[in-house]
């Protein structure tokens, strides 16, 4: 509404009442702020006596913070980078440390806050191919802006050299992986109860309404070619587990819910618990990720991969951008519909092979990126002790 877009402009002007932070925390959009998620949540709870500012451009980004960080002591607009804007807002604050998520870069604002005595870190930094070539033509400027910064830590070394090549301080930088690979799985110990499962598993996590159809078809065509598949069928809500059991009734088939598992006697494990998926992941043979099939944005791929499972998935990711990375590194194979979806689990337990190798590469692209949230509060820490 109308007072909401008035607070918008006062924060953007910088005219808004903003009380003292240690750190300030700046994120532009939706990407960035669930990038940031992992490592403000570990911070929050590391320091739980810092105040912690958070600020994005977005309308969503701040949509999103608000929902997802509640730990934060304010939630804002980052002002206009200009003299008054800046300077009336960084009075205020006065952050120890400010942090800049990915690639936000704001001249006058570093400045000042450089001027304040403050630190200013880029973490999980990226410079992608069109910001770097618009920073190539600004190399003088842009030298200036990374003098003011303390710190930047990067994705990868091609981050690492383009952000050199454009006038940063080598010796100031650090590459060390990603903030969204860090998951750990559930603390739950592994049920024990896959281990009686005669036969190969396909495991269809998190699946919404409409879904299961899609998949119960494909597990009928696969387990013609395969006939000791097993499928535990995961939805995402606990108020559907009735609403897939009929749908299992009424097609005849012969299962069972996990809750009542004694002995398998059944094609189909209904999954009516909850927090064991995470772990059930390392059981199987094949992980389908659901919400992916009809356009409900994905879930956590970074589950399976953790386990080096092969992982399938539908088209409709747009929650998970990094399922991207997957494809591009031949770690995972998105499906369209109950057709390809079958083909792709007889092809993947026909080819141990290709299966090991999908499922490797997944592990390998975790391995690689992990730790950059521990590594990055432990160089925050460095600052606040010495700011």
């Amino acid at each position: 509404g109308p007072e909401n877009r008035l607070a918008y402009l006062r924060e953007r002007l910088g005219m808004s009442s903003y009380g003292r932070a240690d750190v300030w925390v700046h994120a532009v959009s939706v990407g960035e702020v669930m990038a940031a998620l992992p490592f403000v949540k570990a911070f929050s709870k590391e320091f739980p006596g810092l105040k912690i500012a958070f600020s994005t451009t977005t309308y969503t980004g701040q949509k999103i913070a608000r929902d997802k960080f509640p730990e934060a002591d304010r939630i804002m607009y980052m002002p206009w980078d200009t003299g008054l804007c800046v300077k009336r807002v960084v009075r205020a604050i006065n952050p120890r440390i400010f942090i800049t998520i990915e690639t936000e870069l704001w001249p006058f604002l570093f400045r000042t806050l450089k001027k304040s005595g403050a630190r200013v870190v880029l973490l999980n930094g990226r410079i992608s191919p069109g910001s770097f070539h618009g920073y190539s033509r600004l190399k003088p400027f842009m030298k200036k802006v990374f003098s003011c910064m303390d710190f930047l830590s990067v994705q990868s070394l091609i981050d690492a050299e383009r952000m050199i090549s454009i006038g940063a301080n080598k010796y100031k930088i650090e590459i060390m992986g990603n903030f969204k690979f860090d998951i750990e799985p559930g603390r739950e110990e592994p049920a024990s109860w896959p281990e009686a499962l005669k036969g190969r598993i396909v495991l269809a996590g998190s699946t919404h309404r409409g879904e299961d159809e899609i998949i119960l078809d494909a597990f009928g065509n696969a387990k013609r070619d395969i006939p000791d598949l097993i499928l535990i069928l995961a939805p995402r809500h606990p108020e559907r587990f009735n609403e897939v059991e009929d749908i299992l009734r009424k097609r005849g088939l012969s299962y069972i819910r996990r809750s009542e598992l004694r002995a398998q006697t059944s094609d189909v494990i209904l999954l009516d618990t909850i927090g064991e998926l995470s772990h059930l992941y390392s059981k199987a043979d094949i992980a389908f990720v659901g919400g992916s099939l009809l356009p409900f944005g994905g879930h956590n791929i970074l589950e399976p991969a953790y386990w080096g499972k092969p992982i399938l998935f539908g088209p409709h990711m747009e929650n998970f951008p990094v399922a991207k990375d997957f494809l591009r590194e031949d770690a995972a194979m998105m499906v369209e519909d109950s057709g390809s979806l079958a083909k792709a689990i007889v092809d993947l337990l026909k080819d141990n092979r290709k299966a090991e190798q999908i499922g490797h590469r997944a592990k390998n692209i975790i391995d690689r990126n992990t730790g950059a949230v521990k590594k990055a509060i432990s160089i925050v820490r460095s600052y606040i002790g010495s700011a």
